[in-house]
């Protein structure tokens, strides 16, 4: 069953280098035009933060931090910063929310807590907020909001299940999620301030990680490893990917037309693709031996 090798050998093998084993894996992208892809690569028994060229395979290391694993990453709209998580390289290590410039520099600490797993960051469309998953509260996790400077860490859901991956819509009045409250993980959408929860995807399926198109129109997501898209109000699913291999981790391109994703080969190497918004046009674009979860800058 596609579930079983895509938590295998996607989530939870980036989830186990970021001390995460036990969660299940959301952006919006933002419009403008296409800048680099960034993404987390396993390299020397840690993850760190790299940015592909979308035009080429041109790489570019951002982050070396040592004895810390750092991925999970979120572009502010108007692609001068990225939120990430980093996290120790034990199972069971703590993670924060951190910021930096698109270069690598000005690394800033958002979260401190000494025992809470903090991930999945995700900007607001105006830069003055960041919604995150924690289990502070709630070992299940939970979605929290705070300010851009890491004050203010407020919880949005409260729920006896798992709620994750949130992602801001570009118009800021909607937060996308994943969540096990009524089934197995669904797509769901809440007003930014957590209120209205609404279910979009139902039918027993394991759907995770949605991804807001840059006009706020559609939600890519992955279903048991196919990569599908669906009306901001739940209508018209449409699957795009019918691959033998799995895929997972969608991201629209700033102008709407592209998507990239992550691809598992039959040799357990996980790259990231790229192909065009209807499905069509698939090609890979990174090469490393475990590069996960891409978001796509606007530039």
């Amino acid at each position: 069953m596609k579930r079983s090798t895509t938590i295998a050998m996607s989530t939870a093998a980036f989830l186990t280098a970021l001390g995460l084993v036990g969660a299940p894996a959301a952006d919006a992208t933002f419009p403008g035009v296409d800048g680099d892809i960034a993404f987390s690569r396993f390299t020397d028994g840690q993850n760190d933060i790299w940015v592909v060229d979308a035009n080429s395979t041109s790489t570019l290391r951002l982050t070396r931090t040592k004895r810390a694993s750092e991925g999970l990453i979120d572009w502010n709209a108007d692609g001068t910063k990225i939120a990430y998580s980093r996290c120790g390289r034990d199972e069971l290590s703590n993670c924060d929310i951190w910021v930096m410039n698109a270069d690598g520099t000005g690394q800033t600490r958002l979260t401190s807590s000494s025992v809470a797993q903090e991930t999945w960051p995700t900007w607001s469309p105006d830069g003055t907020e960041i919604a995150y998953t924690s289990n502070a509260d709630d070992p299940s996790q939970d979605i929290y909001v705070m300010n851009a400077d890491g004050t203010g860490q407020t919880r949005l859901t409260a729920t006896a299940g798992f709620d994750a991956f949130p992602e801001w819509s570009p118009d800021g009045t909607r937060i996308a999620f994943t969540s096990n409250r009524t089934a197995v993980d669904d797509i769901w959408v809440m007003d930014a301030d957590g209120s209205d929860p609404t279910r979009l995807t139902t039918g027993g399926k394991i759907d995770e990680r949605p991804d807001w198109s840059p006009d706020g129109t559609r939600i890519a997501f992955s279903r048991n490893g196919n990569i599908w898209t669906i009306d901001a109000d739940g209508t018209d699913p449409t699957q795009l990917t019918s691959s033998e291999r799995d895929e997972f981790a969608p991201t629209f391109s700033p102008d709407g037309t592209m998507i990239a994703f992550d691809l598992v080969a039959k040799d357990g190497r996980i790259g990231i693709w790229l192909m065009l918004s209807d499905g069509s046009g698939r090609e890979q674009h990174t090469f490393g031996k475990l590069d996960f979860f891409p978001d796509w800058q606007p530039a």
